[in-house]
């Protein structure tokens, strides 16, 4: 399983995502690892597409981490 670390490219920031809303188009949150949700190995690209698509990627690095 992955979780996805985010970091701020401005105020490097850090968290985890929670989730993705298709609804309106961004990443929730966590600050909490623990919360992080768990994806599997195969969905990560269409996750980075979503988050390219959601212009995510302006304004946060990803990183995918393996558990």
């Amino acid at each position: 399983m992955v979780i996805i670390k985010w970091t701020n490219k401005f105020s490097n920031e850090t968290g985890f995502v929670a989730s993705l809303s298709t609804k309106n188009e961004c990443f929730v949150n966590t600050y909490d690892k623990e919360n992080a949700k768990r994806y599997s190995e195969k969905s990560v690209a269409g996750i980075m597409k979503k988050l390219e698509a959601y212009h995510e990627t302006d304004n946060n690095d990803f990183e995918f981490i393996t558990e």
